[in-house]
């Protein structure tokens, strides 16, 4: 049974901390790898060490890099249908101004391209919550075909429940825009507080990960 929303907080801070502070070659490392076009699918391989309860290192970064593509490549999957919806949708009003422009109006064209913004939202939120546990399916099993194994996606999401797994997102995401606000702050600080930002991000990925490891344990 996975620990409790609150009590998870405190050991995926714990797990973070471990990870960066008391790794601090490794977190400068792995801060400069991501900042690093395509060598950055090192640091998402790496990252998907976390799901599985591997010590998060650059060991085996060939292996890494090629998990990090991966995860890259599902990601690009499962959001290909609301931004298909968006470019559909929104994209209607636009080619309606370029065919009939006499019958295209201000009205029309914001009223398409919003209804473009809201069903891809929806979409996205919907794909974003079977995406997740589709990602550490595919971690967990290191096989690209865990990802759209959606008995077991759906079955890992229904053990620990929606509305538990909802909340536990909606935790996450309040947690993220305090983080974001204080590290905000420290960005305003010159030269020194972009340093602290690159290596914020890190920190706050060992903890989202960790925090959802825990979650679908």
């Amino acid at each position: 049974m996975s620990v409790g929303l609150i009590e998870n907080v405190g050991k995926s801070f714990g797990y973070a901390i471990d990870n960066t502070f008391k790794k601090l070659l490794r977190w400068i490392g792995l801060t400069i790898v991501m900042c690093i076009p395509i060598v950055n699918f090192i640091a998402m391989g790496l990252f998907l060490k976390v799901f599985r309860d591997e010590e998060p290192d650059f060991s085996n970064a060939g292996k890494s890099f090629i998990q990090g593509l991966l995860l890259f490549i599902i990601s690009v999957i499962y959001m290909i249908i609301p931004i298909l919806a968006f470019v559909i949708l929104g994209g209607a009003s636009f080619i309606t101004a370029i065919i009939a422009p006499e019958a295209a109006t201000d009205a029309i064209l914001a009223g398409g391209a919003g209804l473009g913004i809201i069903v891809a939202t929806v979409l996205a939120i919907i794909f974003a919550l079977i995406m997740l546990p589709a990602e550490i399916n595919f971690a967990r099993k290191q096989s690209f075909g865990a990802a759209f194994k959606f008995g077991e996606i759906f079955g890992m999401i229904g053990k620990l429940g929606w509305g538990k797994y909802i909340l536990a997102m909606i935790l996450v995401y309040i947690l993220a825009i305090v983080f974001g606000f204080v590290v905000g702050l420290f960005a305003l600080i010159p030269v020194v507080g972009i340093i602290l930002t690159y290596l914020a991000i890190p920190l706050a990925i060992f903890f989202e990960l960790k925090y959802y490891a825990n979650l679908f344990e």
